[in-house]
């Protein structure tokens, strides 16, 4: 009986490696920076209530992770002069500048934030800059323009 278990068990191991070696197809990802759910529904392919959905599952990312800090002054000190929000009756945050929509095996969103420092573009909440020019990304048009509306000098403009 214990033989005829062993043989059978050796049987399907073996067979286990027959078969259809093909792997299944590679999703492509693509990262996309939005302001809102129109812009996310004008330019990446997702419906409009999915937009809504997924912006929103950002904002509860934002106003459950987001750092605090018991001052504007403070806030400030860290996040940029005009960058931060109140966060409650005695605290503020920073404040959501545009959002990551990752379209790919699982569809999902993060809020971005205006940069630490003063290049145009965003980060993320773990501060990784994204930058307008970055290959993996589409920004849109108004993603762009936030991205640039904290810069302190147009990188558009001629010398």
């Amino acid at each position: 009986m214990i033989t005829r278990f062993v043989a059978i068990a050796v049987a399907a191991l073996a067979l286990s490696g027959c078969g259809d070696a093909t792997e299944a197809p590679k999703i492509e990802t693509k990262r996309y920076i939005v302001v809102s759910a129109i812009d996310c529904a004008d330019n990446t392919g997702i419906e409009f209530e999915q937009c809504v959905k997924l912006l929103q599952a950002a904002v509860v990312q934002h106003d459950t992770a987001a750092a605090t800090y018991p001052k504007i002054e403070a806030c400030e000190k860290t996040e940029g002069e005009n960058r931060c929000e109140r966060a409650g009756e005695k605290s503020y945050r920073a404040r959501v500048t545009a959002f990551q929509i990752t379209v790919g095996a699982k569809t999902s969103a993060v809020p971005l934030y205006a940069p630490a420092t003063d290049k145009a573009g965003l980060r993320t909440a773990s501060n990784e800059e994204i930058l307008p020019d970055a290959e993996n990304y589409v920004f849109t048009q108004s993603a762009n323009d936030a991205g640039h509306f904290y810069f302190k000098e147009d990188p558009r403009a001629k010398k």
